[in-house]
């Protein structure tokens, strides 16, 4: 089994226990589930507004200012890249949207069209329902800007036979659109809460208004330039004073209109280049640290970019259990399956539920010597209530669910919280055919 295969089974079984373990809490808590069809389940849709995807055409297209295809074309060509393909996976991303917008609209529901430059809040508060089609970026994208915790975000993947879109719909539910809808406004699904991460920001009063979104994927770099204090000497901008003063009552602070439904990512915009960060978690101490970056996640992001950082390999633990039976004469079945057994069970304990009340924080690739961590103590990975980072970089960012960015350098502050006023409401429907 290759190793691809492996982390995508490790997944899915992961995934798996924990539905299967909400719903033997949701039992012992005395809930159920809602039937379907009852009146508490039906669907508010008669305004939709689909959020589309942003292919890689339309990418290019306002990369070079909207120029005509056939110059677009040739630049491309020229480039060495695939203008084919490029136009036929746009053609087909449209098609997809086009068949969702015309059967919505045969239901005699009203639709609106957003792409990533069209979506605002006067979209938002127009409809009943978010749809995003296309994949798990979009879906982030959509539910990201959506503040009313009463208003459901419910995705279509775009292109089933390419990705997952582990939160979007069912794979036969972007092979039977029409029917896919009909469930849907039959009730033919269960309500989900996903949580989200509320972001808080504290700095100087003048470089709050700073703090302004970057959209990640429609820009040609992605960097943010220093912020200097006229005040501050070439040294301290080198080499960051950690001041021990936790209040400043001059500092002012604003929530970020973005709520993240995976995770956020504080850290250095070069990605060589050390991430200095001071940590408090919960009502801890706080801890300097020099990492490649802080990666603060939901209980949804759980089995994405913080599965990725901390789970183990087979050959490592395997590696492992040889050590502990040749050099420390423990006894134990060091053989292939025994270690891939030992690894899932690891791996697993990674993964939490979509609507818990914990974040789980990692520091990636943490500096431990000489005096750093100071002080020590402070655990690579945990989950906590709130997550407080305090900045000392110099070009960082921080980035809500891969696309949006904000800049996060010297003396900036965030609080990272999860409040259940917050949370995503979002449907779940069976992986098979509901008829």
């Amino acid at each position: 089994m290759s190793v691809l295969n492996n982390f995508t089974v490790s997944i899915a079984k992961g995934l798996r226990r924990l539905r299967q373990s909400k719903e033997l809490c949701d039992r012992g808590s005395g809930l159920t589930r809602k039937q379907h069809g009852s009146n508490e389940q039906r669907l508010k849709m008669q305004k939709c507004l689909i959020v589309s995807k942003v292919t890689r055409y339309e990418y290019e297209k306002h990369s070079h200012d909207n120029i005509e295809d056939s110059k677009l074309e040739k630049i491309l060509r020229k480039r060495g890249s695939d203008y084919d393909a490029m136009i036929s996976t746009h053609r087909e991303q449209k098609a997809f949207e086009e068949s969702v917008a015309r059967n919505l609209k045969d239901m005699g529901l009203e639709v609106e069209m957003a792409s990533r430059l069209t979506y605002n809040e006067e979209l938002i508060n127009w409809c009943d329902v978010v749809v995003p089609c296309g994949g798990d970026g979009t879906f982030l994208l959509a539910a990201s800007r959506v503040r009313d915790a009463n208003k459901p975000v419910i995705g279509f993947n775009s292109a089933p036979h390419k990705s997952v879109g582990r939160l979007c719909l069912p794979t036969w539910c972007s092979n039977d659109v029409k029917g896919a809808l009909q469930a849907l406004k039959e009730g033919r699904f269960t309500w989900m809460r996903r949580s989200r991460i509320r972001t808080t920001i504290k700095s100087e009063p003048k470089l709050l208004d700073t703090i302004t979104p970057v959209d990640l994927h429609t820009l040609h770099y992605c960097r943010y330039p220093p912020v200097s204090n006229p005040h501050d000497s070439p040294e301290r901008s080198n080499s960051p004073n950690f001041s021990t003063d936790e209040s400043n009552s001059t500092l002012a602070t604003k929530v970020l209109p973005f709520l993240a439904l995976n995770e956020v990512f504080i850290g250095e915009s070069v990605t060589s280049r050390v991430s200095l960060l001071r940590l408090q978690i919960d009502n801890g101490q706080w801890t300097h640290t020099k990492s490649s970056g802080l990666c603060v996640t939901t209980g949804t992001g759980s089995t994405s970019w913080h599965y990725s950082i901390n789970c183990l390999r087979t050959h490592s633990v395997l590696e492992l259990m040889k050590i502990l039976g040749e050099e420390f004469d423990v006894k134990m079945d060091s053989s292939l399956e025994k270690a891939r057994e030992v690894t899932e069970r690891y791996n697993q304990k990674l993964m939490f539920p979509a609507d818990s009340e914990y974040l789980a924080y990692s520091v990636r690739e943490y500096i431990t010597f000489e005096e750093w961590p100071a002080p020590r103590g402070l655990r690579v990975r945990d989950r906590a209530a709130a997550v407080r980072v305090r900045s000392h970089c110099t070009d960082a960012g921080l980035v809500v669910d891969g696309s949006v960015s904000f800049p996060f350098n010297d003396g900036t502050e965030a609080l990272l919280e999860i409040h259940p006023e917050d949370s995503l409401m979002t449907v779940h429907m069976d992986d098979k055919l509901p008829y």
